[in-house]
């Protein structure tokens, strides 16, 4: 009885082993799964902060003594060469502008359009202003500025034509698109919306402002920057149909050099040489 006793009398012990091991197993195996995502949390936070951090090109920028601005010179009034192979124009000035406040000169590199964020990537230039639409499809690569110019579907009518001020005085009048535009989809809505309201279908945005001018339309539907150019002719806006922002871009990790720009383009409009440059180099002022 005493040996089988004893015998008996082993097997807690080797039980109560046996429920070590398995305790300390667990415990391994929960250290493991903690200190794998220990490190997987560590690595996705040195990657949040490697994707926010900044590249120091405002830094370079400064060191280098210029702003190299991307942009393509075959867009007037935003961007164009003169007779003696300058670049001009609305984006011109308002590059110079902003490499003035960064205390640098402005170095315009003439891209074509197709290929700016390309060079933007590749580091050949540092930012973009070229008539450049915020496009959502590449914030994962670039960061756009703050807005400065609208360059959507504006209504528009002659100046005089009092009895037009809003999208509902065209009801039983003509208004003038341009054929297969953005102008043209804007027109077929509002004539699905306004009563006895006619398009006239022209070729080009100037047949489009010419009518008005004429007495063919009483009203047009035309991109700002047609538009805008026709103002000093008498022409005013009724009001934007759609908006199609211009931006500068940077870099997505150019942060510094970002908020720099936007502090540019604000200083800009707070002081009325936005409103002045633009009337200069879309008015015709």
């Amino acid at each position: 009885m005493n040996q089988g006793s004893g015998v008996g009398g082993r097997r807690p012990g080797a039980g109560g082993y046996g429920a070590r091991v398995i305790r300390q197993i667990l415990r391994f195996k929960w250290l493991v799964l903690f200190t794998s995502i220990l490190l997987l949390a560590l690595v996705f936070l040195g990657w949040q902060f490697w994707e926010g951090s900044d590249d120091d090109t405002l830094a370079e920028i400064q060191r280098r003594g210029t702003l190299r601005i991307g942009l393509d010179a075959s867009f007037p009034p935003f961007e164009m060469m003169d007779e003696n192979g300058r670049i001009m124009g609305l984006d011109v000035d308002i590059s110079r502008a902003i490499a003035a406040d960064l205390g640098v000169e402005a170095e315009f590199v003439n891209i074509g359009f197709d290929g700016l964020y390309d060079a933007l990537l590749a580091r050949r230039v540092d930012i973009i202003i070229s008539g450049l639409p915020y496009d959502p499809r590449w914030t994962q690569d670039v960061a756009y500025s703050r807005n400065y110019f609208n360059a959507g579907q504006m209504l528009v009518t002659r100046v005089g034509a009092e009895s037009i001020n809003t999208v509902q005085d065209l009801a039983g009048r003509t208004v003038a698109i341009e054929w297969g535009s953005q102008a043209d989809m804007e027109g077929r809505q509002l004539a699905a919306e306004i009563e006895d309201l006619t398009l006239l279908r022209r070729e080009s945005a100037a047949e489009v402002l010419e009518a008005v001018f004429n007495g063919q339309a009483d009203a047009a539907i035309v991109d700002a920057v047609s538009g805008a150019s026709a103002f000093p002719q008498g022409l005013k806006i009724i009001t934007y149909l759609s908006n199609d922002w211009y931006v500068a871009a940077v870099h997505i990790k150019s942060q510094a050099l970002l908020a720099a720009v936007d502090q540019s383009l604000l200083r800009l409009e707070e002081s009325g040489n936005m409103a002045r440059m633009q009337a200069e180099w879309l008015h015709g002022r």
